[in-house]
């Protein structure tokens, strides 16, 4: 059995190799120069999974059986709540809609809600999906106009990297068995085909409406 350490160290490369060779599209909502139709679309997948991150975090945060971390995922409760607000907001001020989430993102958080270990929550939401989250958001300071991109760096972009180091701590504190160890590992599987599926809907949706 690997040790907790070695095995956050394997399932990091093990997304990272998943990741590398996949077309940006499947990986990021913005990977492109964008119009401000565009922009509008790709801030509305965004707003959905924060506004479901949030609701769909909150239960999850009464399977997590440590206090200090349940105390941590309440505070990432709190910042997916505020992302939400503050994307609606710049929505509404580029005079769009908030719409309703695609059936891919339905699918992605009924699968989050579905895991029953938190080992499991912790290796797909936290760890695997917040991590590739830091680099789109990243991106997200060169795709979009100045205060699209100023809402990312002020707003969003520090919490993601608190939610990837609670997403570590939680694999390291559950996953000390094999049982756990195969449960993360397959959770983070499952997640990654859900979460490039969510992308790419998004870019058939772009592309149907001749905005890329």
């Amino acid at each position: 059995m690997l040790t907790p350490i070695q095995f956050v160290e394997e399932l990091d490369k093990d997304n990272n190799d998943f990741f590398s060779d996949k077309d940006a599209w499947s990986q990021s909502y913005w990977a492109g120069n964008l119009c401000i139709e565009a922009v509008i679309i790709a801030l509305r997948m965004r707003y959905w999974n924060e506004y479901r991150g949030f609701e769909v975090i909150a239960r999850f945060m009464f399977k997590v059986d440590d206090d200090y971390l349940r105390m941590l995922v309440g505070r990432q409760v709190g910042d997916e709540a505020k992302h939400a607000q503050v994307v609606s907001k710049r929505i509404f001020e580029l005079g769009g809609e908030l719409g309703e989430p695609l059936p891919e993102q339905e699918a992605f958080y009924k699968m989050l809600d579905e895991f029953e270990y938190p080992e499991e929550f912790f290796a797909a939401q936290q760890f695997t999906v917040e991590t590739q989250s830091v680099k789109r958001n990243e991106s997200a300071l060169e795709r979009f106009d100045e205060k699209t991109a100023y809402m990312f760096k002020q707003h969003i972009n520090p919490d993601e990297i608190h939610h990837v180091n609670l997403g570590k701590r939680g694999l390291l504190h559950y996953c000390n068995s094999e049982e756990a160890q195969q449960r993360a590992k397959l959770a983070a599987e499952r997640i990654r085909y859900a979460h490039m599926a969510m992308c790419e809907a998004n870019y058939h949706n772009l592309r149907e409406k001749n905005l890329i």
